[in-house]
């Protein structure tokens, strides 16, 4: 009888710590991913610190009613920046000093890899829209309802995505010093040309003509919609920019399979 009652607890046991040992890895890797972005003085202040900064600048030097208009755009910006060049960055940095093929002599995978660090880096972005919006509040610039600051955060972190999906893609073709001037001259490309540095009604037609053809305008588009900054926000309805930003995010998500696939032939085949 006592053996055949302690049969359940055993197996029950032998379950739970299946499921222990399985997000254990995770856990602690993603926690060691952190702590490594938080060791790494210019991805804290160039990918949390830059969008607050530039509201500081900028926000205080034009009329209070364009406030919440700049928190938009600062916001998308942050998002884009951190997703994408941190992300591209790190990955790049890490293969040129061999740390993923060490990794593939553990028994870690790539979906542990990978998943751990785009977890760390959207919570990198999380901290940076929050950092810009407590200091957006205190300030006294930006006065809005509970409602208008979820719905940016939550456009702010959908939009992060695909941007995410692209750092993977640049970080496993280029070595470091291209991931880095690449992704820094394409950040700021893609800034000015989506309106996110300099309002579109101010720069040449062609770049007019050529943003609607860029991620980050939509990105942009969604972030002023948040707001309500009508000024600032085109014609077509949200889900329209939420739609072609899923889109990008396939295309994306193939070149990133892609090039994981590339480097890990080139490696280990």
């Amino acid at each position: 009888m006592t053996t055949s009652s302690s049969t359940p607890t055993i197996e029950t046991s032998r379950v739970n710590n299946t499921k222990q040992n399985r997000a254990h890895p995770w856990g602690y890797f993603f926690y060691c991913e952190f702590l490594k972005i938080l060791r790494n003085p210019p991805a804290v202040v160039f990918g949390i610190g830059f969008p607050t900064l530039f509201f500081l600048i900028f926000a205080n030097a034009f009329d209070a009613k364009y406030a919440p208009s700049m928190l938009a755009q600062y916001a998308a910006y942050g998002a884009f920046v951190v997703s994408f060049q941190t992300f591209s960055i790190a990955i790049a940095s890490e293969r040129s000093q061999g740390w993923n093929k060490l990794l593939r002599t553990t028994s870690m995978s790539a979906t542990l890899y990978l998943g751990s660090k785009f977890l760390v880096i959207i919570l990198t972005g999380i901290i940076s829209l929050l950092t810009l919006f407590a200091v957006a509040t205190i300030t006294g610039r930006v006065h809005m309802d509970i409602s208008v600051w979820a719905r940016l955060f939550g456009f702010m972190l959908i939009g992060m995505v695909p941007f995410s999906l692209l750092g993977i893609f640049l970080g496993f073709v280029g070595s470091t010093n291209l991931a880095q001037t690449v992704s820094t001259v394409l950040s700021l490309i893609l800034a000015f040309a989506s309106g996110l540095f300099v309002p579109l009604q101010f720069l040449p037609t062609f770049v007019t003509t050529i943003a609607p053809y860029v991620p980050t305008y939509h990105l942009g588009q969604l972030a002023w919609y948040a707001v309500n900054a009508s000024w600032s926000m085109d014609s077509h309805p949200y889900w329209f920019h939420l739609l072609i930003l899923g889109a990008f995010a396939i295309v994306f998500l193939i070149l990133a399979g892609w090039a994981y696939i590339r480097d890990e032939n080139k490696n280990f085949a």
